[in-house]
């Protein structure tokens, strides 16, 4: 099999990061923006030692998974991958990759993952967009990277965001006056461009301040439901000591913070943790204190403290925790870990390194935080093993 080679192919399935599988001769083939069930004529654009990539010339005989994609960049605009497929379908697709991700990776034989809760809403769902933004000869332009991740895609909208974000990015299109100290714009649904540096959302009733540049759930339909699973994880009992780690403004602190006598915010944003500290006193959280810190020099101390500790919530980025902070963690041997993640490929490689030092996963929940992408959130709930606990 070369460069440039033709197949007809038979997608199987989809991998984590989107693109579909076919084989030749039992040789793995991925080809993005199919769907399982396609019959493709593709040609091969890159050949490895155990894997090829191909791409689509022709569609032979569709999916019935397959549907009419919505946005007029999709397969040039590198951020969605699943607009072609039904969301019944891609939500399927998205808990069988968390399943082969903590098979595999993880090394859990029967991983405890729960149907994928979807999102109320598949389009117009975001409350943030960030925007490349560049002035070149021809002009001014504003969007997203493409496929292939060395090119910026001109756009007009998005059909994933909010659209108030959207008429935001015709007005900063129109204006033409974009200030260009930093090559990225970003806009949040319901708030002016030009507006305070903090912004407020909303969620369950309640008002969260947020840095314009700092993080906050992105699905605006979703939020809400998240909250509500990971109180659910509490069962309704009071602790002494919560961690809540990489808490940003105090979104789950601020709602667990009823079931602990302690409530502990670690975040390494300043900006980030002066929300916190504000939106605890807005709701009159008493019990809640907000550290502005590294999270990986946090759990060492608090391991050498050797402070008892009940839960820790953890939410890092997308790229995990790093072995220091997976070693502090597991010496502070608190009796629940609740692990959100958005990579199921890190969280499932964390998740290995905590079985293997007293914990049992005991059940996983994804959420469709980013429906028509590649992208899922999972809330993951650990326990430490009775025989191992300190």
């Amino acid at each position: 099999m070369q460069i440039r080679d033709r197949f007809s192919l038979k997608i199987e399935s989809v991998a984590f990061g989107g693109h579909g599988i076919g084989r030749v001769e039992g040789f793995v083939i991925f080809v993005p923006f199919t769907a399982p069930g396609d019959v493709v004529e593709i040609e091969i654009v890159e050949r490895k030692k155990k894997f090829a990539r191909g791409r689509v010339l022709k569609i032979i005989e569709p999916s019935i998974q397959r549907i009419q994609p919505l946005c007029r960049y999709y397969g040039e605009c590198g951020g969605c991958s699943y607009q072609h497929i039904h969301y019944e379908s891609q939500l399927k697709i998205k808990r069988k990759q968390v399943e082969e991700a903590f098979l595999k990776i993880g090394r859990i034989a029967q991983p405890p993952v729960a149907e994928v809760i979807p999102s109320p809403r598949i389009y117009a769902y975001r409350g943030k967009a960030q925007l490349h933004a560049a002035k070149t000869a021809e002009g001014f332009k504003l969007g997203f990277m493409d496929i292939s991740g060395g090119r910026m895609m001109d756009i007009e909208r998005c059909e994933i965001m909010d659209e108030t974000i959207n008429l935001q990015i015709q007005q900063a299109r129109t204006k033409g006056d974009v200030s260009f100290d930093q090559s990225d714009l970003i806009f949040w649904s319901d708030v002016p461009e030009n507006s305070e540096e903090t912004i407020v959302r909303k969620v369950k009733d309640r008002e969260f301040l947020i840095p314009r540049t700092g993080f906050f759930q992105a699905n605006l339909y979703l939020t809400d439901r998240m909250v509500d699973e990971v109180c659910r994880l509490m069962d309704q009992k009071k602790v002494g000591t919560i961690i809540d780690a990489c808490c940003g403004s105090g979104l789950f602190s601020i709602f667990l913070a009823p079931y602990a006598r302690r409530m502990i915010g670690v975040e390494i944003n300043k900006k980030s943790v002066d929300c916190a500290r504000l939106n605890a006193e807005r709701h009159r959280i008493e019990n809640t204190e907000f550290i502005c810190g590294d999270i990986e020099e946090f759990l060492k101390d608090q391991a050498q403290k050797m402070d008892a500790v009940d839960v820790i919530i953890l939410d890092p980025p997308r790229t995990g925790l790093s072995p220091v902070a997976l070693a502090a963690l597991a010496s502070l041997a608190s009796q629940h870990i609740i692990y959100i993640s958005c990579n199921p490929a890190t969280q499932a490689r964390d998740v290995k390194f905590l079985n293997e030092h007293g914990y049992d996963l005991q059940n996983l929940q994804p959420l469709d935080m980013f429906a028509q992408t590649e992208h899922i959130e999972t809330i993951g709930l650990l326990q430490r093993r009775k025989a191992e606990r300190c």
